[in-house]
């Protein structure tokens, strides 16, 4: 890694090298067209079987077999024809996260038979929607280690022998976390995250490992070495991301509860794609180690991990047991030993609380602004204040954000890429990536006739250790002053969209990161938020995206873009987004109650009634 990172330098040797005279370097002395001729040659030889990318899908390609092979194994392991036994499966999975982890506590199931039924249950889903990287073979082990130590016992860890799936970018020791690419295709981590620890600690139990997209900054969940991850309310779309392949498992039934991370909104854009709940917390309020955050050394966006989970009351259940616990602290140092506060998260007051439809730079999608307006009206008959909330200064909001994502002007996401297989969704990604700055900014003047979104991102890139000190000393002013206008406007929250679109097929994220402002926008000002359904997309909306007079897209190519995407989406969850001051996740999850108790979401997948399929 080293070498190539070398290469790909600002070019210090060769600078040398071509500033001394001639005869300091034999080299120089052959003449220009053979120098070229080497070029060529080694171009060739990079592109023939035995260069780096044809390696690395050969790596690839062994992994998969393997992937494969553990996956049939699990299945035959597990397969059973006892009536009773599929019975039992299908109690254990039909049980909320709640009555689950009573039962548990209450021995009506054994750790392993939980363990059992809800690895059946991954491995089905599985098979519909390719969400899963792993399974954790020694999870067998360890649910019957629980069974061991605690049944029989009293007082038993609060999360005695629930069974949880694991975001592909957490270490797990043994497995990979090659974030989809080949170049780290069979490199096992020798560590685990420290999320993963702890839960571990409370008696839950690690048993899957879940899809992201290659190389983590997308909302397609899709790679090379994984394939292509759909949603489980659409199998033509996708799920969201990063932490897609946890949305669609949870989403799906596949776990009781899934963990992730959220730079840009990769806890949030799955949540409001699958219908789930889920909370970013502040970054300082739950520091996690041992996880690739996307982008190492990244600049002022706070990073914040969390739960997916089918309400807010489980949301709560979990939280209680991770903000602040002294366990965790002790682990991780540099965590708030704030601890969580769960009387402060009851419906006690009338509150005063802000909202937007559009954040002022790129509008939602008619469905999304829909769910948010029928929010507020709702809490506006519950007796709440609601007072119109203007983003401010948002274009230039918009180009801090995404200069914080890449802070190396996205020279670290390049190499990530670079001679490797590149998902067949992320092509026209990684193509504009590597087009040079000069001709971006270029581009960006012609652009900006027709799209002022798409115009921004080809020209808002640091080019310098200059920009990167300014735009993060610009990022701690805005910060100050999205606090200031909040507190001039008197709210206790705000409620917005959680992200611009529905869930999309898979060929559309990759042109869409201009929507990431939605979420990415508390991440800039490092707010805690959270998403939770509150519909379903209407045939109205269905009706509204194409009306030229409800979503006038013009010429421009990124609200075409949103409009074809999200055709014909009816019965899609629809989420909205609430967020407090920094540090205060207790309130947030206390709006979000009032919401869901306002709003009638059933979680339901297409054609899911009361019966379900045996496992």
């Amino acid at each position: 890694m080293g070498n190539v990172l070398v290469s790909e330098g600002d070019g210090g040797s060769s600078s040398s090298l071509f500033s001394s005279s001639p005869t300091s370097h034999p080299l120089l002395l052959y003449p220009l067209w053979v120098y070229v001729v080497l070029l060529v040659v080694a171009r060739i030889i990079y592109l023939q079987p035995w260069g780096m990318v044809s390696e690395r899908k050969r790596a690839i390609d062994r992994y998969q077999k393997k992937r494969s092979e553990r996956f049939e194994q699990i299945k035959s392991r597990l397969n059973s024809e006892d009536g009773n036994v599929l019975e039992r499966r299908n109690g254990i999975v039909s049980k909320t996260f709640e009555q689950l982890r009573d039962a548990l506590q209450q021995e009506e199931y054994t750790a392993v038979e939980v363990h059992e039924a809800y690895m059946a249950k991954a491995l089905q889903v599985q098979d519909r929607l390719n969400c899963l990287n792993e399974v954790i073979v020694e999870s067998f082990e360890w649910a019957k280690e629980m069974d061991e130590k605690w049944r029989g016992k009293k007082e038993k860890p609060p999360l005695y022998g629930v069974p949880f799936s694991v975001k592909g970018n957490f270490h797990v020791k043994g497995y990979d976390c090659n974030l989809g690419l080949g170049k780290y295709v069979d490199m096992p981590m020798t560590d685990e995250c420290t999320f993963v620890t702890h839960l571990r600690y409370l008696g839950a139990v690690p048993f899957v490992i879940t899809t992201v997209p290659q190389a983590l900054l997308s909302f397609v969940c899709s790679s090379s070495v994984y394939g292509t991850t759909a949603n489980p309310h659409d199998v033509t779309r996708g799920p969201g991301g990063s932490s897609g392949g946890e949305g669609a498992l949870a989403a799906a039934g596949g776990s009781p509860f899934g963990i992730g991370s959220d730079l840009l909104g990769s806890l949030r854009i799955p949540a409001n794609m699958c219908g789930l709940t889920t909370l970013k917390p502040t970054e300082s309020r739950f520091v996690v180690n041992n996880a690739h955050g996307g982008v190492p050394g990244r600049g002022r966006l706070g990073l914040g991990y969390g739960f997916f989970t089918k309400n807010v009351h489980e949301q709560v259940l979990l939280l209680r047991e991770v903000l602040g616990h002294p366990a965790y602290t002790s682990l991780v140092p540099e965590s708030s030993r704030q601890k969580f506060n769960e009387g402060a998260t009851g419906e006690n007051k009338k509150m005063r609380i802000g909202y937007f439809e559009s954040d002022g730079w790129l509008p939602p999608v008619p469905s999304i602004a829909r769910a948010v307006r029928d929010t507020v009206e709702k809490l506006k008959e519950d007796g709440h204040e609601m007072v119109l909330f203007k983003v401010p200064d948002v274009e230039k909001a918009a180009a801090m954000m995404f200069k914080n994502a890449m802070p190396d002007g996205g020279k670290y996401s390049r190499f990530l890429y670079s001679h490797d297989v590149v998902d067949k969704w992320l092509k026209q990604f990684v193509t504009l990536l590597n087009l040079p700055r000069c001709i971006r900014v270029a581009a960006s003047y012609i652009i900006q006739l027709v799209s002022p979104q798409m115009a921004l991102l080809a020209r808002e890139n640091v080019g310098s250790m200059d920009d990167v000190r300014y735009n993060q000393e610009l990022t701690d002013n805005y910060k100050q002053q999205f606090i200031a206008y909040w507190k001039a406007l008197g709210i206790d929250a705000l409620v917005c969209p959680s992200f611009a679109v529905t869930a999309v097929t898979h060929e559309y994220p990759s042109q869409l990161a201009p929507c990431a402002l939605s979420s990415g926008l508390f991440n800039l000002v490092d707010f805690p938020c959270g998403s939770l359904p509150v519909g379903r997309v209407s045939k109205g909306d269905d009706e509204a995206i194409v009306d030229p007079t409800v979503f006038p897209v013009g010429r421009n190519p990124i609200l075409k873009l949103m409009r074809d995407g999200c055709k014909s989406s009816e019965g899609l969850p629809l989420t909205v987004q609430v967020v407090t001051l920094p540090l205060e996740e207790e309130l947030c999850l206390s709006v979000m109650a009032t919401i869901e108790r306002l709003t009638n979401y059933d979680g339901k997948l297409p054609g899911e009634h009361s019966s379900t399929k045996s496992i």
